[in-house]
């Protein structure tokens, strides 16, 4: 390694795994050679690594091995988990932390869910208590050992539970508290937190609201967040891209990137990776957080909401108007976003077009619209028909079963599906496991073929392995079925799988913009494939492809 150049941001991972998890994600790194490779892939320099099998079957043996692998590989350091179960003869947890200090250990984690771990446990207070007087850093990961597939079969066990964490810090105020997997649901509760312990800190993996980590910083300071990749389950693409592409100073992203992982652990400043002179130079790009302008990027599922609206059922979310939508763009370097209003959530589908039309008119170049399709007003019905395709100005429709609690298959959908029909018009689908939630596999399977002229973009088939095992052969089966790939979960490997069993033409960059950043979006679908060429493709190619395919005119197609 080398000294970093003036402008280079060098990372030091937070928040990854190293050994055989009992649910691996298919295809991700797991031994110490894998996830060595998929650093270099990223541009990340070190990493803070805790053992599967600590968290899964015996916690000591598990953590004695680790710091033996972390003795062989500089580039890996040791974090302990420490469990007070199995109870073993003769054997205390502050026994066990200072043989760990004794190693060189200096950061400890603890799986409150999966280890049954209570505060008011004695041997666990004093564990606390010694970690609070050493000034000891403590990782939370609110894992649980069972998986909650109501919705999309990912990332749903993966919840801190705030409340316990305020708990814990309003009673040990001197313990650097490490949070782990926060993501956008909990932004609210988060920025309160934060307001009330000073003590605590969060990871970065799966933070990916819109503009949230320069909040945090401008409301909270730097110190409050470290860089984590949550490899090998998450792709390390997705936050690396989310601080690189943040509207925060340099300074700023380095403390978070690395420098405050290395004054929790005492350490000196990480060095940086050497040059590689075949790199990609869409992945330069994403390294240097510069729009990416190496190959068309366009986006297919966004959305948009009214200036001064900000949140979400109960979500905060930030400013969500056209003229956010269109700054996150300029900074990413995506030329278009396809956009549905948020009254798939609210009742007045005519207001919420009429807004995205607007801003349509406005951005004609970056903003297209979707037209947000309520079956439960069909008096709507023909008036916005008219309104949003007597020209072809509207992209396609946009139903949402989840909140308009009705099925794609149900009665109430048919004449949309009939539009789609006779029009060739793109139909963006939420998918789901079980109707209610979504678009479910079997019934893209039933509508597919009946209506083979419409389009049905499959909204968040990345999520998760569980899911994509489901829809990427129905992509291959049938002509008009596409897979666009959003979602917080960002599962590791999920691109190559996608355009492997999909075929790559088949797979859409989205972003969700403004429900998350597009920053980690286009993070994870660039550093998870393996070549330009699929890149390029997904990123925008095969969008615009589809788009000459049905005769809308895109901008850029």
């Amino acid at each position: 390694m080398h000294e970093p150049e003036e402008r280079e941001i060098v990372f030091f991972d937070a928040n990854a795994c190293l050994g055989r998890s009992v649910h691996r994600t298919p295809g991700a790194p797991y031994d110490t050679a894998g996830l060595i490779a998929e650093l270099d892939h990223c541009q990340i320099s070190r990493a803070l690594v805790f053992h599967a099998a600590a968290r899964e079957l015996d916690s000591l043996a598990a953590n004695h091995e680790l710091v033996s692998i972390c003795r062989e590989q500089p580039r890996l350091s040791p974090c302990a988990v420490l469990s007070p179960n199995p109870r073993r003869e003769g054997h205390s947890l502050v026994g066990e932390i200072q043989t760990y200090l004794e190693q060189g250990v200096r950061a400890f984690r603890m799986f409150p869910n999966y280890h049954g771990v209570s505060v008011s446990d004695p041997e666990v207070r004093a564990a606390l208590d010694t970690l609070q007087e050493r000034g000891l850093p403590l990782w939370l990961d609110f894992d649980q050992p069972w998986y909650n597939y109501s919705q999309l079969g990912q990332h749903e066990h993966r919840g801190p539970s705030l409340a316990a964490v305020e708990s814990l810090a309003r009673e040990f105020p001197g313990l650097p508290l490490l949070v782990c997997s926060v993501n956008y649901n909990h932004n609210s509760q988060l920025l309160a937190l934060f307001g009330r312990c000073a003590n605590m800190r969060i990871e970065t993996s799966l933070f990916q609201g819109l503009e949230m980590l320069r909040r945090v910083v401008e409301e909270f300071g730097p110190e409050r967040l470290l860089f984590g990749s949550g490899l090998p389950e998450v792709s390390a693409g997705a936050a690396r891209a989310m601080l690189t592409y943040s509207r925060i100073s340099r300074e700023n992203k380095q403390l978070i990137a690395a420098g405050n992982l290395e004054r929790l652990l005492g350490e000196g400043p990480t060095q940086s990776l050497p040059e590689q002179p075949e790199r990609s130079p869409i992945l330069l790009q994403l390294d240097r957080g510069e729009p990416i302008s190496a190959c068309s990027v366009h986006d297919c599922h966004g959305h948009i909401a009214p200036v001064g609206f900000e949140g979400l059922i109960g979500l905060t979310l930030g400013p969500q108007d056209e003229n956010a939508i269109v700054a996150a763009l300029d900074r990413t370097g995506i030329q278009a976003l396809a956009v549905s209003n948020w009254e798939i959530y609210g009742g007045d589908a005519p207001a919420g077009n009429a807004l995205a039309a607007a801003a349509a008119d406005r951005h004609p170049r970056r903003i297209v619209p979707y037209m947000v399709v309520n079956p439960n007003y069909p008096e709507d019905w023909e008036s916005q028909v008219e309104a949003c395709f007597g020209r072809r100005r509207f992209f396609g429709l946009k139903p949402y079963p989840f909140s308009m609690r009705r099925s794609l298959t149900d009665p109430a959908f048919r004449p949309m599906l009939e539009l789609a029909q006779k029009l060739q018009l793109p139909i963006l689908c939420h998918l789901g496991l079980e109707p209610l939630s979504g678009v479910t596999p079997a019934q893209v399977e039933e509508l597919a073929p009946r209506y083979h002229r419409a389009v049905f973009i499959l909204a968040h088939a990345g999520a998760s392995f569980r899911l994509a095992g489901q829809v990427a052969p129905l992509a291959r089966q049938f002509a008009n079925v596409y897979l666009e790939i959003n979602y917080t979960s960002a599962p590791c490997r999920m691109l190559p799988f996608l355009a492997r069993t999909a075929g790559t033409d088949k797979v859409l960059f989205g972003s969700d913009t403004p429900m998350r950043d597009p920053a980690p979006m286009l993070g994870w679908c660039a550093y998870d494939c393996r070549s330009d060429d699929e890149r390029r493709a997904i990123l925008g190619e095969n969008l615009l492809a589809l788009c000459r395919r049905i005769g809308y005119p895109w901008p850029g197609a």
